[in-house]
């Protein structure tokens, strides 16, 4: 009887987790306000299908109501940093990108480059979500270099505007390029990093670049530190293609010593077969 009562209870938890989460409903909804409030209903209709399927209730249920306030031309505007329990370490370069953002937005990216403004908003509470879940780096960092690629183009379609100068401008936090098992090619979310590194490039203009390559324990030693070269080969010549010079780029070779993620040999770890980028502003 006890475990037919917890299999109910789990049962009504679920359901009344998903209530009020139509998702395809919510992105069939009829836009009422501006070309960037249709955008942004959009984007957050996705962010909301994402995290429903990663079984995130909360923040499905977070970004479908956001969305339901774009569809109706009633956005509030980027996530409130204080709404979210963030990692120490990430605010100063949070409030620095939010306070950008708003000035972006503020002298008219919503209405001169509507569809980059909205991602640049929704790729902002993307990352602030994932900062705050704290689990998945490679989501944190897809995320952030989403809004600075899109944050990017809106600052070019609107002209350049003074940096945000009262907030600090600490260096941003590491950013991760991952790589698929045995492979050296940028795909996907990766090539999304390597666009957000170059995006920040310009905004902080760092003394130098540090691109440490690492690779899981699988394999063998000698074998493993010839594909971490070669990984980190390819973000070089992926971020010299976007305009970083090869001078600010110090590179060094890890392997499968000192990995991010400690496994014991043979294990195969995704979070290990990854480039590690970190700028460094030379005081």
């Amino acid at each position: 009887m006890k475990t037919k009562l917890l299999a109910v209870i789990s049962a009504a938890a679920f359901l009344s987790a998903c209530a009020n989460m139509n998702i395809p409903g919510v992105r069939d909804m009829a836009d009422q306000g501006s070309a960037f409030d249709a955008a942004l209903h959009q984007n957050y209709a996705d962010l909301a299908q994402a995290e429903y399927d990663e079984a995130d209730w909360s923040d499905a249920r977070y970004f479908t109501n956001r969305a339901k306030m774009a569809a109706g031309g009633l956005d509030s505007g980027p996530q409130m940093i204080a709404e979210r329990d963030l990692p120490e370490n990430a605010v100063p370069e949070v409030e620095v990108a939010r306070a950008d953002l708003i000035a972006a937005l503020d002298a008219g990216g919503r209405d001169q480059a509507a569809s980059a403004a909205a991602s640049a908003q929704a790729g902002f509470d993307c990352w602030l979500q994932e900062l705050e879940e704290n689990i998945q780096q490679e989501d944190i960092d897809s995320c952030r270099a989403t809004f600075y690629q899109a944050l990017a183009i809106v600052k070019a379609e609107i002209g350049d505007l003074p940096a945000a100068t009262s907030m600090p401008m600490d260096m941003p936090v590491p950013m991760n390029v991952y790589f698929g098992f045995d492979s050296a090619d940028i795909e996907g979310k990766g090539m999304s990093v390597i666009n957000g590194i170059a995006n920040a490039y310009e905004k902080y203009n760092p003394a130098m670049i540090s691109l440490v390559a690492y690779a899981d324990r699988v394999g063998d030693p000698v074998y493993n530190d010839i594909l971490a070269k070669s990984r980190v080969d390819a973000v070089v010549a992926a971020l010299r293609a976007k305009g970083v010079p090869a001078s600010k780029l110090a590179i060094s070779i890890s392997g499968e010593s000192d990995v991010p993620v400690s496994t014991p040999d043979g294990v195969a770890e995704q979070a290990n077969r990854v480039v590690t980028v970190t700028f460094e502003d030379g005081m």
